[in-house]
């Protein structure tokens, strides 16, 4: 048993340690293994691309918006009923149709989950720099120069239309997630996005992908 110096020491360690661990803001559980934290980290910016980009921008951070203040930026003519059906809170959401430089700063500096186009490309860097400043999440759909994180949908399979008629009902999606520092080793998993209970579900265990020999 310690006690005295040693234990207030040993509570100060603990305390400093709590402090530094990153805190990441929830998503989905069949999205949480292709993320090292296992949600989205504050300060990362992540680039969002391939089939389906828009509907993975909004299923990474519907789990969020249900407590945090989320803005959508440069994207005026995006589909809310659709990210709303992908669990996003149209409560916590704030539409941003201009794109420049000021507007990134302003929607970054006071939302906790900012999903956008593609910043400036020669404004890229700083924007980045803020995001990590403010630790603010930045979700782009398309290339950003210098993004922490990159996520890449492919491969998508509808169900539901069975010998020329009913609906689309289902889609999955292979998913693909690579990155620098604590996610440079890149992950896969296939997903329902959605299921036909409008569910986000995982198809397929999580596995590494083996880089080429």
């Amino acid at each position: 048993m310690l006690v005295g110096p040693m234990t207030d020491r040993l509570a100060a360690a603990i305390t400093t340690a709590s402090q530094l661990a990153p805190r990441v803001l929830p998503v989905a559980g069949a999205l949480q293994p292709l993320l090292p934290d296992g949600g989205l980290r504050p300060g990362w910016t992540t680039q969002v691309g391939g089939a389906g980009a828009t509907s993975l921008a909004f299923a990474f951070a519907a789990e969020a918006s249900k407590t945090s203040w989320t803005a959508i930026v440069g994207l005026p003519h995006v589909a809310l009923r659709a990210a709303s059906e992908l669990g996003v809170d149209l409560d916590h959401v704030v539409v941003v149709p201009e794109t420049t430089v000021d507007v990134f700063a302003a929607v970054i500096d006071a939302f906790d989950v900012v999903i956008s186009c593609p910043p400036p490309l020669r404004k890229a860097s700083r924007i980045n720099a803020r995001v990590r400043e403010r630790d603010a999440v930045l979700l782009t759909l398309g290339a950003t120069p210098d993004a922490d994180l990159t996520v890449v949908g492919s491969s998508p399979r509808w169900y539901g239309i069975d010998d020329g008629h009913g609906h689309l009902a289902a889609r999955t999606l292979d998913i693909t997630t690579s990155g620098r520092r604590a996610a440079a080793r890149p992950r896969h998993a296939t997903i329902w996005l959605p299921d036909a209970d409008g569910e986000i579900r995982p198809h397929t265990e999580v596995t590494p992908i083996r880089a080429a020999l």
